[in-house]
């Protein structure tokens, strides 16, 4: 655990209550593992060997993916060479066939592997927290990892070395990172395919600064993933460092240092004193509703994993429970694991509904109002006028043909700052909870600020976030809690009254060494009024699951397709409610609750207009134009409507769009620009507003020729050439998913870098396979799966295989004017293009893990099989236009 310290807007949800709970309804429970875990530590700290199957039982009915379990230097090898794997061997097994992912904790050291001589006096099962020596604890990694390769693959190197109880005698990044560069090689050595953790460090302060520090010395490439620690107890997970100013900050400093995933390998809260908390406490229920709201928050904002402190209570302090993060009470001890807090149901609840479903987005449900568009110019003062400037720009935009250009510069390597007032008034109205900012950023990680002045004069500073890289990113804070000493301006009584007018926009730096200088582009000013109240959004083999709450109660109003939406509690229960005219009435509080329900097209609020800017615009759940409406509905609302009839099948599109309408260069379209709207599997696009409304009226781009080219086509003849695309073709990201082929290892493969025709193959059996390395070998144990090839494609060359065939030929329901009719669902030459390579086998991890998967490319999408899946989800759509969007636009 670590302490953190308030640092403004955690994003959050909200929740509930209307009408009666009735009768239960089935539940949409998620198809994959969840993505969700606790620290159990079962090994490590349950007492009896030969019944740890009880506490594995009961980790296995909370219905978690993942633990992180502790593989302690001191209880394996007590004297040097002498080992005892008895608990870790019996946890590992019991986890493990239970379908539970293990983390393996490396920690802490043993008394004889460290430096320091007083080690050589502790016991072997007490451990040190002294750094160890880093090549015995590299052996010892090695050892572990070697035993238990065929059972856990995700090992993490220490715990919060930034931390003076876990790093003795006080944190030192140069050398954690000397232990991270002899033990990265030792754990691959030992299991190439082995995923490797940095120690969870506190977020975004110290954790970015201490990051940064093991880049400085040489061990950015000796770990696969980044861990943090989010702790903000005692304050609520929406007044502590998740998304845009904890999270967002470390996806900035990582897209600098070299992408990696993020995990959240411990957080959470406790319902009793604590060591972070002194004696401060919440009841069980709030303990209960911060963790889940917190756990959908952190998965919206990237995380991949989230793993929470801790499964169970383990310690007292003169007989009365202490530290007690648990979903689970110490009871009558450390065997005790009958006696379950609020937490565990709820925690239970959000791995069946939304625990391995794809995040699509956080919305606040908040009214909102533009307090400045930036569209004309007005003068600002600028303080000091050395640090940097701003002026009224049409070079990067939100929305509209206006935005302010902003430059700074920080040479003093101290507290260097520039602030911008406005010389005319910006006011929010009384009420006013948030206050939001649209920010293309350069890559900084600065801070930007905003300091807000009241009616009675007092101005207060409010962090909004970390500017990120190019881009468009929208950064919030919420304005209603109180703010730290430093950030009170002028002070009368710690919170503003009336209504609000905009101060100053400041950027500082953070921490104050770093110097800089740089260029973002700022638009459209927001505040938000109403209850502080979000939706977290996960995609649903049928329309969307949200996670809906408010910090205080109130009231939203929710646009819906279904005129009746089921509504989940956070315990589990279930109930139906109507949506009157397409729109659902929701009474919203702190306990979450989830809704199961098909969107509704139209909504309450007007949609954008298209983006005039090159960034990416987030998707506010519109369609950009009703053409591509009419074509996403076509093929896709039956899947999200669960049409009469319809065999489950994949989706064509997505659930949704995910992103807003856009506009982008194209040289031979109208005004030099194109509507474009990005989906999960590809992007639609209208070249020409005025030409014929036929089939080809909207197209879907060569998304995959572009990422394998590394060629961004900006008209029929321009091109901008960018570096071939990095990300895994199937499955989980790339930097987790080491066997899986990338869009670059299809250059040497595919039209049109490799233009080499392949012979006719029909009636052959597939059984080539392409390594990531772009090097193709014969499996001929492949043939078990017994695909043939059943075209021979003559335009470029390459050979169908018959499951793909099949798939173009499915009869199925599609949607034609207003009726549900049963159709070849897709027109595959329209949707897919002609293929550009052959079919491959590859090794591919999904969900954490590996499978055999056969993959093709055509022009626009890539096609995947994957033997393990339900019969009617083994051919799928690859998430092209999520892997383009990431290609082109950045994280």
């Amino acid at each position: 655990m670590r302490y953190i310290r308030h640092l403004g807007l955690w994003i959050v949800l909200v929740v509930l209550c209307l009408n009666t709970w009735s009768s239960p309804v089935p539940m949409v429970q998620s198809a994959s593992p969840s993505v969700f875990g606790a620290n159990t530590h079962i090994a490590a700290s349950y007492p009896f060997p030969d019944s740890l199957n009880r506490p594995a039982n009961v980790i296995a009915q909370s219905g978690m993916g993942w633990v992180r379990e502790e593989f302690q230097w001191g209880r394996i090898e007590p004297r040097p060479g002498q080992f005892d794997w008895t608990f870790t061997d019996r946890a590992v097994n019991e986890l493990v066939k239970r379908g539970i992912t293990i983390v393996g904790l490396l920690n802490p050291a043993v008394g004889w592997g460290t430096p320091d001589p007083a080690d050589d006096y502790i016991p072997p099962e007490q451990g040190s927290f002294y750094p160890p020596d880093p090549q015995l604890f590299a052996n010892f990694a090695a050892t572990v990892v070697n035993r238990y390769k065929d059972r856990v693959r995700y090992w993490q190197v220490w715990n919060e070395p930034d931390n003076p109880v876990y790093w003795r005698p006080s944190p030192n990044p140069a050398a954690y990172a000397a232990l991270l560069r002899a033990v990265y090689p030792a754990i691959k050595g030992a299991d190439p395919g082995a995923t490797v953790l940095a120690a969870g460090i506190v977020s975004p302060e110290p954790a970015g600064s201490f990051l940064q520090a093991i880049a400085d010395n040489g061990a950015w490439g000796s770990f696969d993933v980044i861990a943090l620690h989010p702790y903000t107890d005692p304050l609520g997970p929406e007044a502590g460092s998740i998304d845009t100013v904890g999270i967002g900050a470390i996806q900035t400093l990582a897209a600098r240092l070299g992408p990696k995933p993020i995990w959240v390998t411990e957080f959470g809260w406790a319902d009793s004193p604590t060591d972070r908390t002194g004696e401060q406490s919440i009841d069980p229920e709030t303990q209960a509703n911060y963790l889940i709201r917190a756990m959908a928050m952190l998965r919206q904002a990237g995380v991949e994993r989230v793993i929470m402190y801790r499964f169970k209570d383990m310690q007292l302090r003169n007989g009365v429970p202490y530290n007690a993060y648990g979903l689970l009470r110490y009871g009558s001890g450390q065997a005790d694991y009958s006696q379950f807090k609020p937490a565990f149901n709820a925690f239970r609840t959000l791995n069946q509904q939304v625990g391995g479903r794809q995040p699509l987005g956080l919305r606040r449900l908040s009214d909102e109002r533009i307090a400045f568009d930036f569209e004309r110019a007005i003068a600002w003062q600028t303080f000091p006028p050395g640090n940097g400037s701003i002026a009224q720009s049409s070079g990067q935009t939100h929305s509209g043909s206006g935005a302010v250009e902003v430059r700074y510069r920080f040479t003093t390597g101290g507290n260097d700052y520039v602030s911008f007032t406005p010389r005319e008034a910006i006011t929010f109205p009384a009420g006013t909870s948030q206050i939001g900012l649209w920010v293309y950023g350069d890559g900084s990680s600065f801070d930007l600020k905003v300091q807000l002045r009241d009616t009675q004069g007092e101005i207060l500073q409010y962090r909004l976030g970390k500017i990120g890289p190019s881009g468009w990113q929208q950064l919030v804070t919420a304005i209603t809690g109180p703010v730290e000493p430093g950030n009170q301006i002028r002070f009368v009584n710690g919170r503003l009254d009336g209504d609000i007018t905009l101060q100053a926009i400041v950027i500082d730096d953070d921490p104050d060494s770093r110097t800089g200088e740089g260029v973002v582009y700022l638009d459209d000013l927001i505040g938000y009024s109403g209850p502080e109240a979000y939706a977290a959004r996960f995609a649903a083999d049928r329309g969307v699951v949200e996670v809906v709450w408010a910090v205080d109660n109130g009231q939203v109003r929710i646009p819906s397709a279904d005129s009746e939406v089921t509504i989940v509690d956070r315990d589990g229960g279930e109930r139906r409610q109507t949506a009157a005219g397409g729109i659902l009435t929701l009474d919203v509080g702190p306990r979450p609750i989830y809704l199961i329900y098909q969107p509704g097209t139209a909504s309450v609020q007007p949609p954008s207009q298209p983006s005039t800017g090159s960034g990416f615009v987030p998707s506010n759940g519109a369609f950009a134009d009703d053409a591509m409406r009419n074509v996403w509905q076509r093929t896709d609302q039956p899947v999200a409507g669960g049409a009469p009839g319809l065999r489950p099948r994949s989706w064509i599109w997505g659930p949704q769009p995910i992103s807003g309408a856009m506009r982008e260069p194209y040289a031979q379209s109208p005004g030099g620009s194109r509507l474009v709207q990005y989906f999960d599997k590809s992007r639609m696009e209208i070249n020409n507003p005025n030409a014929p409304r036929d089939q080809w009226y909207v197209t879907n781009g060569l998304l995959v020729v572009e990422m394998l080219t590394g060629r961004i086509q900006l008209g029929d003849t321009q091109f901008e050439d960018r570096t071939p695309a990095t990300e895994a073709v199937a499955g989980d990201p790339a930097s987790v998913n080491p066997n899986a082929p990338t869009y670059a290892t299809l250059r040497s493969v595919a039209f049109p870098v490799n233009p080499a025709r392949a012979p006719d193959r029909n009636g052959q059996v597939v059984t080539a396979f392409l390594n990531r390395d772009g090097t193709v070998v014969d499996r001929p144990d492949l043939a078990r799966y017994d695909v043939r090839i059943g075209s021979y494609e003559a335009t470029l060359g390459h050979n169908i295989p018959q499951v793909f065939l099949d798939y173009f030929a499915q009869q199925g329901v599609v949607l034609e004017n207003g009726r549900y009719v049963t159709r070849q669902i897709i027109d595959w030459i329209f949707v897919m293009g002609l293929p550009i390579s052959e079919p491959y086998w590859a090794r591919v991890k999904v969900g954490g893990v590996e499978k055999d998967v056969l993959m093709q490319a055509f022009e626009r999408r890539v096609l995947t099989y994957t033997p393990d899946n339900d019969p009617n989800w083994r051919v799928e759509m690859g998430n092209v236009g999520q892997h383009y969007v990431r290609w082109r636009y950045g994280p």
